[in-house]
């Protein structure tokens, strides 16, 4: 049993243990003696909609991906599979809900343990399904007449395999330390789940790990791997610049880069070739030939937009997991309130329906499957 207190938007409650002295916990997802209670109506409205939109959004790209067998290359594989994980996390947010509406944990030591592991691990298996999109995007278009590095069933299940294995071990410690905790509060008592590390120095261990291992590496890798792709993009212009070759297309409006085969590419650079030494060649037309196709152009927003959207949808989450655990060993005078984490939560969980668009719905293709699946 802890203390009792009688401040409102309870978000943490305190305990004196003979090996860890004074203990704060947060409350994570409950909050009590709320200054204004109708805000859980907004928060309730906002789960649900997030929930809705993941729904409707990833499993419409499923359907696109899916339907079309010229669709099917391992990029689009590894997009199902993306969709599949946002869905999983997506899922989570009812729970959440339920736990704002209840205040007390109400779901049991079961739903405790197992949701914030779900969360964990939805969450960073999909920074890393991320990172597996981006290195096989790179690899098909840098190194086209390899072909992708995920070029069999085996390639593709062993590189889930191990993202998965490795993802669920890290995020383990959130399925074993997520526990029940009952406190006094004005005269009654109350259930929390929160967390409850086993040692002093196993927090800010994990909180740094989680930082370097689901973000910072992530992040890395990413933005190398759609950099090579850009300077891919730059090479090209180069190139047409000193004669007259077409430029190949790296749209993403082109099922060619995935799907052509090595012997077509090097049938095209041989005509490229041929037409190059063609003494025939329309040199007034060589000094026009643009740098950049519009579908290239957009294709370079987009790898932009892809590191700048991780940046922007996972910083606040880790910003916030830190600040708990600086604020949460003051003891006293806390500043962070559970609807605070509600709200970095929901902004996180909007990624399972960004993660669709951006990886999906851009592309023309995609876009004309949608049209195709709903009859106009």
């Amino acid at each position: 049993m802890g203390n009792s207190t009688a401040v409102t938007d309870v978000s943490y409650f305190h305990d004196h243990d003979d090996i860890f002295g004074n203990r704060s916990f947060f409350t994570f997802l409950s909050e009590f003696r709320r200054a204004q209670p109708q805000l859980v109506y907004l928060e309730v409205t906002v789960l649900i909609l997030v929930t809705v939109a993941a729904y409707v959004t990833n499993v419409t790209l499923v359907l696109v991906l899916t339907r079309d067998r010229q669709m099917h290359n391992w990029t689009n594989y590894m997009i199902v599979h993306l969709c599949c994980v946002d869905i999983l996390l997506a899922s989570t947010a009812p729970f959440v809900a339920a736990a704002r509406v209840t205040q007390t944990w109400a779901m049991g030591p079961g739903v405790c343990h197992g949701l914030t592991y779900t969360m964990t691990l939805s969450a960073t298996v999909t920074m890393w399904t991320m990172v597996l999109i981006s290195i096989e995007r790179c690899h098909t278009i840098v190194k086209p007449l390899k072909g992708g590095c995920i070029h069999d069933k085996r390639y593709f299940a062993g590189a889930l395999a191990i993202v998965w294995s490795a993802c669920g071990l890290y995020c383990l410690p959130m399925a074993l330390y997520f526990k029940e905790m009952t406190f006094a509060l004005v005269g009654d008592d109350v259930v929390i789940c929160t967390l409850v590390w086993p040692a002093v120095a196993a927090s800010p261990v994990f909180t740094a790990l989680a930082f370097i291992l689901t973000f910072c590496i992530p992040l890395i890798i990413i933005s190398v791997n759609y950099y090579r792709v850009f300077k891919t993009f730059w090479a090209s212009r180069s190139r047409v610049k000193a004669r007259e070759m077409p430029l190949p297309s790296l749209s993403a409006d082109s099922r060619s880069i995935e799907t052509e085969s090595p012997s077509r590419v090097g049938e095209h650079q041989m005509i490229s070739g041929g037409q190059t030494g063609n003494a025939n060649i329309d040199r007034s037309n060589r000094s026009k030939a643009p740098a950049f196709s519009g579908k290239d152009v957009r294709v370079v927003k987009v790898l932009v937009t892809l590191v700048v959207t991780f940046l922007i949808m996972w910083l606040p989450v880790m910003v916030m997991i830190l600040l708990i655990q600086l604020d949460g060993k003051r003891v006293e005078r806390h500043v962070l309130k559970s609807h605070h984490f509600l709200g970095v939560l929901c902004f996180t969980l909007c990624n399972a329906s960004v993660n669709p668009l951006l990886y999906g719905l851009s592309n023309q293709s995609n876009r004309n499957g949608v049209r195709k699946l709903f009859g106009y």
